[in-house]
């Protein structure tokens, strides 16, 4: 009967600690984010004071691609990111360290991902010295917002 009992006890202890739980189906609350993908597997620079990641490219490494993120369910229409130079960051200037490929990330009908493409030119050397470019992912002006974390990356050029 106590053996009984304490089964019957457990069952029940069980049965009402578990109907406490909130439901734990996730719904999205169709916010849409865009990020670097680079940013959200890459450490960010802390020991350089910095909140997202540097990676070092050559001097006139040529096209860089790097995957953007769509954060949400996608989207039936092709979209049109932007993306710029962080100014107060970046130390490169245009058309001598890099070039933008029209500052636009197209994420095609029904995708998830998109390609940030920008140049790395061939700057005069100066060994052992480098130029930091910082891109920002602006989002499309309207409900595709970037991801605060997630929308800077950084680029340390080797001269």
């Amino acid at each position: 009967m106590k053996k009984i009992f304490g089964i019957v006890l457990a069952l029940m202890t069980t049965l009402f600690m578990s109907s406490c739980f909130k439901d734990s189906q996730s719904v999205f609350d169709s916010t849409y984010l865009v990020e670097f993908q680079d940013a959200v597997v890459t450490s960010p620079a802390t020991s350089l004071g910095k909140t997202y990641p540097i990676i070092s490219v050559a001097n006139g490494a040529g096209l860089q691609t790097r995957r953007i993120n769509l954060v949400g369910r996608q989207r039936p229409n092709q979209e049109s990111i932007k993306f710029s130079v962080d100014t107060k960051e970046s130390t490169a200037v245009e058309g001598v360290h890099y070039s933008l490929e029209g500052g636009v990330v197209t994420l095609a009908a029904n995708s998830s991902f998109g390609d940030c493409k920008f140049n790395i030119l061939r700057a005069p050397s100066a060994t052992g010295t480098n130029v930091l470019l910082v891109l920002v992912l602006e989002g499309n002006g309207s409900d595709i917002k970037p991801n605060e974390n997630y929308k800077r990356l950084g680029f340390r050029i080797n001269l």
